[in-house]
């Protein structure tokens, strides 16, 4: 890859430790200094996020780079050749860099003008890209590049057990911290140390189906997700979903369903996008009409409705937008219920 930036800094953070803040702060500062700043991200939801958390536009690098209209993030399959449209920008930042394989790296390297700043935001901790390389880590070990680790917990993030033990982990440290009074019903995170199998999936089933209520008014559509570290297996998200779909929204004769290869869409289940769709449109109600394109591999949402007579699948997404799609254009979705780390990560 030949490099024609100036500055190249990398941002290294952890849960809780101010990075949107210092994003913010770094646009706001080039703003000022009426310099062009573009933002963007591997994947859809992760630029939306950005999005969100910022206020300003962020883009997919697909999309910014204008190689491909319609991909999924789990199949780099781009053509060694591919050319580039070049990014007009003073200062570029990228979110979530710990996602971008080595394909994507060079592509966007390559768009880059001589004198343009580049920020890489990420953490190294993260699961690598699908794709090849594991672009975030080999960087940081170069010992080439500019970077700045943010590693304090700041006191709001500091309160949630989450946050400290999954900086507990990155340390080495295997004692989770837990509840320090019997009375604390409202912690955020429990440990549940389980070898047999069937007895996980039987607590799996029990936290969703109603135990956590214990703990909080949570409803599982609109608070629980279940996340387990691979597809395939007893425990992998494919028999996960299978079992939580029984569960959570079984058969009914007042709900139509639709099979598509190995996979039964029922209306009122769980779905989420794992395509960019650049194209497809949308609509909201709420509180004005609002119309617009595009859904993005992460989004998250449920079936409304489906149409057999015009072959359609309804569906709002958790943005409330509403998107009808074709029979044949199902393999842009998959259940819900239970997702891979990976999908979890990107969110």
């Amino acid at each position: 890859m030949q490099c024609k930036i100036t500055m190249f800094v990398l941002l290294l953070v952890g849960h809780g430790t101010g990075k949107t803040t210092i994003i913010k702060t770094i646009i706001e500062l080039y703003k000022n200094e009426q310099k062009k700043v573009i933002l963007c991200a591997p994947t859809g939801r992760a630029a939306k996020r950005m999005t969100e958390t910022t206020g300003e536009d962020a883009k997919t690098l697909h999309r910014l780079l204008e190689i491909g209209k319609t991909s999924s993030d789990e199949l780099q399959v781009l053509d060694a050749d591919v050319e580039v449209a070049p990014i007009d920008a003073d200062v570029i930042i990228v979110d979530e860099v710990s996602m971008v394989d080595v394909f994507l790296m060079n592509y966007l390297l390559q768009a880059i003008y001589k004198g343009t700043k580049l920020i890489l935001v990420g953490d190294s901790n993260q699961l690598p890209s699908v794709g090849p390389g594991n672009v975030l880590k080999d960087i940081v070990a170069s010992n080439k590049i500019t970077t700045i680790t943010l590693n304090k917990i700041f006191r709001q993030a500091a309160k949630s057990k989450i946050i400290l033990n999954s900086h507990k982990v990155n340390e080495g440290i295997s004692m989770f911290t837990k509840n320090e009074k019997a009375e604390e019903l409202l912690d955020d995170f429990f440990f549940i140390n389980e070898p047999n199998k069937l007895k996980i999936l039987e607590n799996i089933i029990s936290l969703s189906n109603g135990r956590l209520k214990n703990y909080g008014d949570y409803d599982f559509i609109k608070n629980i997700q279940v996340i387990s570290a691979t597809k395939r297996g007893e425990l992998g998200t494919r028999e996960l979903n299978k079992s939580l779909q029984n569960t959570v929204n079984p058969p009914s004769e007042e709900k139509k369903e639709r099979k598509y290869i190995d996979s039964i869409f029922r209306e009122g289940d769980r779905i989420m996008q794992i395509k960019n769709n650049y194209d497809i449109y949308w609509e909201k109600h709420e509180p004005t009409l609002e119309m617009g394109k595009g859904v993005f591999n992460g989004e998250y949402g449920t079936i409304l409705n489906i149409d057999e007579e015009d072959k359609r699948i309804k569906i709002k997404f958790d943005d409330d937008k509403l998107v009808w799609y074709a029979f044949e254009e199902l393999e842009q979705i998959e259940h819900a219920y239970a997702i891979t780390v990976h999908k979890a990560q990107r969110k």
